[in-house]
C-alpha cells in the first residue's frame, strides 16, 4: 500500500507543482492529509481519507472512497473525515462515489458517514463534476455521524459550516441521517448553497437538507422534542432537490415520478428541507434558486418535520421555526400524506409538522414564486392541525406569523378548510390575494390528493381560471392582474430644421412644429427624413407656377411654406442613423449623449432640437472649376443637382408650365439639409440633361467641425 500511495503522491505533487506535503497512509490503510496544499483523490485511492487541521483544495477526480460495508468491514467509518479546524475546498471532476460504513444487521452500529464535517471545520464544494454521496449508520451523507446517546453541554455533536457553490450533488442520507447535514442527536449548523444542482435525499426521520433524527420526546435522556435543530439553511441559487426518503430505485425529480411512488413510508417522518423528526430549525433563507421540496409522514416539505405526540420531553420554549423566502426564488414544496384521522394529520407544506405546538414564522416577500401542495387536511402554509402536544390537549396550533407580500406569485392548495392559516398570531396578507374557507370549493366534499398532475378549476370569484391538483378542495392565490404603473404622459415639441422630417420607430412621421403625446420615462426611437420638395406649398396649397411668374415666393410666403413630406418610398428618404428621446419626469437641463446618440429631454421642457451636426448636414453642391474661360457662378452656363424622391428632372414636356409644382426641377447652387450617415445618390444636370451621379455619403465636416453646412463640388464634364 505504501508504494501505491507513493506513486499516487509523486504524481500529485509533479502535477501541482508544489513542495513536499503530508499525503500518507495511517497504518497502511487510510490517508491523512495534515498540512496545506493542493491534493488530487482519484480511482487509484478507494480506502477513507482523513484531513486534519490543514487549509486545503482537494480535487475529487473520479474517485471511489468507502467507509466499508457488510462485505468490507474493515473500517466500519465515514469515507472522508474533515476534523476540527480544517477548512477544505472539494474540487469536483468527472463522477466521484463516497460512501460510509452501513450495516443494520447485528444492530451494533459504528456511527459514519460519506463526508465527515467536524465541529468549527469548513467545507466548501465546486467544479463541474459530479458527486455521489451516501451516508452511514445513523450519519448525513455531507455532515455528521450520529448517536443513539443524548449528549450535553461540550460534549454534544455539532456540524461544520457546509457551502456549495457549484457542482452536481447527489446526496443520500444514512438511517436516520440527512441528506445535507446532521446525524441522528445532532444539530446542524450553517448550510449555504449559491449554486450547482443538488439532490438530497433523507434517510429513515431524517431531513434532506438540514439535520436528521433529533428526538420524539420519549427517548430517554435529558434531550427534549425541539432541542436539536436544523440550524441555519441559505438558498442563494442552484437547482435543488429535497425529499424526505429514498431507496436505491428511488426517482423523485418529477411530479411525475412521485405519484408513481409510495412516499408514505409510516417509517419516514423527516422534511425535505429543515429539521428531522423532533427537530426544530433556526432558519430557513430561500433568497433564488430553483428549489423543490418533498415531505410525508408528517413531516413539513419546508420547516420541521414530526414532533411527537408526548408531552414528556417536549420542550415548546426551545422549538422555533422561522422560514424566510425571497428575492426571485422559485419554490415548490409538497407534502405527500394523504392520512386524514386526527391522529394521522399531515404537516404543511411550508410551516411545520405535525406534533408541534406552532407553526412558526414564515414570511414570502419580494418577486417570489411559491408553489404550497398540501394533500393532507392541514394548511399548505402554516402548522399541522393535529392537536399540540403541550397546553390542555385540546389546542390545534398556528402559526405566530405570516407575512407574505405584494409582488409574490403565490399558489397554494390544501385537501383542508384552508390553504394559508387564517388564525396565525400575526397574519399579514397583501389585498391582492383572496382565500377560501369552504371545503365545499369545488362541490364535492374534501377529498385526498391523489394525483399531483394539475386539472383546470375556477376560482368562486370567476376570475381566473387556476392549474390545481385534482381533489383539492381549498385556495389561496393571488387573482389580481398586477398593478398597471402609472403611466405619465407628456407632449413632445418637435424642431426640425427645414425640409427635413422625424419618423419614428412606429412609422409616426413628425414635422416642425408638430407635437405629439408620449409616456415619461418611456426610450422612443426615431431617423431624421429629408422630405420630398416637390409637396411643399405656400399657404397650405401646393404652389402652381404661372407663365413668367417669380419662380421664388416672396419672403412673407417663404416664412409659411411648410415642409413637404416624407413618406416610406414615396416621397423623401430616411437616414440610417437611430436615435433615441426619452422624457424625463425631473426638472433639469436638456442632454445629448452623442456617443449612444440619445437625447434626454427634462420636466418644463420637452422640446426636442434635432440641431445640425449631431442630426444631419447641410450640403451646397457648385461647380469646382471654370468652363471655357467663364466664372463657375457665371449664368451663362447652369449646372443643375437633383436627388431621387427629393428634387429630380419631371422630363423635357414639362417646362414651367401650370402643371409644374414648384421645386420640381433640380436646382442650381443647392443647399439642402441631409440626414447623418446617409448615402444620398445626387445627380447632375446641364442644361435639363443629366450628366452625371455621384454617391455622397453624409458626414459633418471634420475640418470645419463647426460648420454648419458642408461644400460638394461637381466637376465639369466633357462636352
Amino acid at each position: 500500500m505504501k508504494k501505491l500511495l507513493a506513486v499516487l503522491l509523486a504524481a500529485v505533487l509533479v502535477a501541482s507543482a508544489l513542495p513536499f506535503t503530508v499525503f500518507a497512509a495511517e497504518g497502511d490503510d487510510v490517508l491523512v492529509i495534515s498540512e496545506d496544499g493542493s491534493y488530487t483523490i482519484d480511482a487509484t485511492q478507494t480506502n477513507p481519507v482523513d484531513i486534519k487541521g490543514a487549509n486545503v483544495t482537494v480535487t475529487l477526480s473520479n474517485a471511489n472512497i468507502n467507509g466499508g460495508d457488510a462485505q468490507n468491514p474493515v473500517f466500519k467509518r465515514s469515507a472522508i473525515k474533515v476534523s476540527e479546524g480544517a477548512k477544505v475546498t472539494f474540487v469536483l471532476e468527472g463522477f466521484s462515489t463516497i460512501s460510509g460504513y452501513m450495516e443494520y444487521g447485528d444492530q451494533q452500529y459504528d456511527y459514519s458517514c460519506g463526508i465527515e464535517v467536524a465541529r468549527d471545520s469548513a467545507v466548501t464544494f465546486e467544479g463541474e463534476g459530479t458527486l455521489k454521496v451516501t451516508g452511514g449508520n445513523y450519519g448525513a451523507a455531507i455532515g455528521s455521524y450520529g448517536t443513539e446517546i443524548n449528549y450535553v453541554g461540550d460534549e454534544k455533536i455539532n456540524v461544520g459550516t457546509i457551502t456549495i457553490n457549484s457542482g452536481n450533488i447527489l446526496a443520500y442520507g444514512g438511517y436516520k441521517g440527512a441528506g445535507i447535514g446532521a446525524g441522528y442527536h445532532v444539530s446542524n449548523q450553517l448550510i449555504t448553497i449559491n449554486g450547482g444542482t443538488v439532490r438530497a435525499y433523507a434517510g429513515a426521520e431524517g431531513a434532506a437538507i438540514g439535520n436528521g433524527y433529533g428526538t420524539s420526546g420519549g427517548a430517554v435522556g435529558v434531550k427534549a422534542v425541539g432541542e436539536y435543530t436544523g440550524g441555519t439553511i441559505i438558498i442563494n441559487g442552484g437547482d435543488i432537490y429535497a425529499c424526505y426518503t429514498w431507496d436505491d430505485n428511488s426517482d423523485f425529480s418529477s411530479f411525475d415520478a412521485i405519484n408513481n411512488y409510495d412516499l408514505n413510508d409510516g417509517d419516514q417522518y423527516g422534511c425535505g428541507i429543515g429539521g428531522g423528526y423532533g427537530s426544530s430549525v433556526d432558519l430557513i433563507e430561500i433568497n433564488g434558486g430553483k428549489v423543490v421540496a418533498v415531505s410525508g409522514g408528517g413531516g413539513a416539505a419546508i420547516g420541521t418535520a414530526r414532533g411527537t405526540s408526548k408531552i414528556t420531553h417536549y420542550n415548546a420554549d426551545a422549538y422555533h421555526c422561522n422560514i424566510k423566502i425571497g428575492g426571485n426564488a422559485d419554490v415548490t414544496a409538497v407534502t405527500t400524506d394523504v392520512k386524514k384521522d386526527s391522529d394521522h394529520l399531515g404537516g404543511a407544506a411550508i410551516g411545520t409538522g405535525r406534533g408541534c405546538h406552532t407553526g412558526g414564522n414564515i414570511e414570502i416577500t419580494d418577486n417570489a414564486k411559491v408553489v404550497a401542495i398540501n394533500a393532507s387536511l392541514s394548511p399548505a402554509i402554516g402548522a399541522s392541525s393535529k392537536v399540540a402536544p403541550v397546553g390542555d390537549g385540546k389546542t390545534i396550533p398556528h402559526a405566530e406569523s405570516i407575512v407574505i407580500g405584494d409582488n409574490v406569485t403565490l399558489f397554494a392548495v390544501s385537501a383542508g378548510d384552508y390553504a394559508v392559516d387564517k388564525d396565525a398570531k400575526n397574519l399579514q396578507i397583501s389585498p391582492n390575494y383572496f382565500g377560501s374557507s369552504d371545503r365545499w370549493f369545488f362541490d364535492e366534499p374534501a377529498v385526498p390528493i391523489t394525483d399531483i398532475k394539475n386539472v383546470k378549476a375556477e376560482s368562486p370569484k370567476g376570475e381566473k381560471t387556476y392549474e390545481v391538483p385534482a381533489g383539492s378542495v381549498s385556495l389561496w392565490a393571488n387573482i389580481v392582474p398586477p398593478v398597471t404603473p402609472v403611466v405619465t404622459k407628456a407632449n413632445l415639441n418637435i424642431v426640425a430644421p427645414l425640409a427635413m422630417a422625424l419618423r419614428f420607430e412606429d412609422g409616426g412621421v413628425y414635422y416642425s412644429g408638430d407635437s405629439v403625446e408620449v409616456e415619461v420615462g418611456k426610450e422612443y426611437k426615431f431617423q431624421m427624413c429629408t422630405v420630398d420638395w416637390t409637396t411643399r406649398s405656400v399657404n397650405g396649397e401646393k404652389k402652381i407656377h404661372k407663365p413668367y411668374e417669380t419662380f421664388y415666393p416672396s419672403e412673407t410666403a417663404w416664412q409659411h411654406t411648410n415642409h413637404g413630406t416624407y413618406e416610406d418610398g414615396v416621397h423623401g428618404f430616411c437616414g440610417s442613423v437611430v436615435y433615441t428621446v426619452t422624457l424625463d419626469k425631473n426638472f433639469g437641463g436638456n442632454t445629448y449623449d452623442a456617443a449612444n446618440k440619445a437625447f434626454t429631454l427634462h420636466k418644463g421642457n420637452y422640446t426636442l432640437r434635432t440641431d445640425t451636426n449631431n442630426c444631419f448636414m447641410a450640403y451646397r453642391f457648385y461647380y469646382d472649376e471654370h468652363y471655357n474661360g467663364k466664372a463657375k457662378n457665371s449664368m451663362e452656363y447652369r449646372v443643375t443637382t437633383g436627388i431621387d424622391n427629393v428634387l429630380y428632372d419631371i422630363g423635357s414636356d414639362h417646362k414651367n408650365t401650370l402643371e409644374d409644382f414648384r421645386y420640381t426641377k433640380p436646382l442650381s447652387a443647392l443647399s439642402i439639409n441631409l440626414p447623418l450617415g446617409a448615402t444620398v445618390t445626387a445627380k447632375e444636370y446641364i442644361d435639363d440633361e443629366f450628366v452625371q451621379e455621384a454617391q455622397i455619403l453624409v458626414t459633418i465636416d471634420e475640418a470645419n467641425p463647426g460648420e454648419c453646412y458642408k461644400n460638394y463640388y461637381w466637376k465639369y464634364a466633357n462636352q
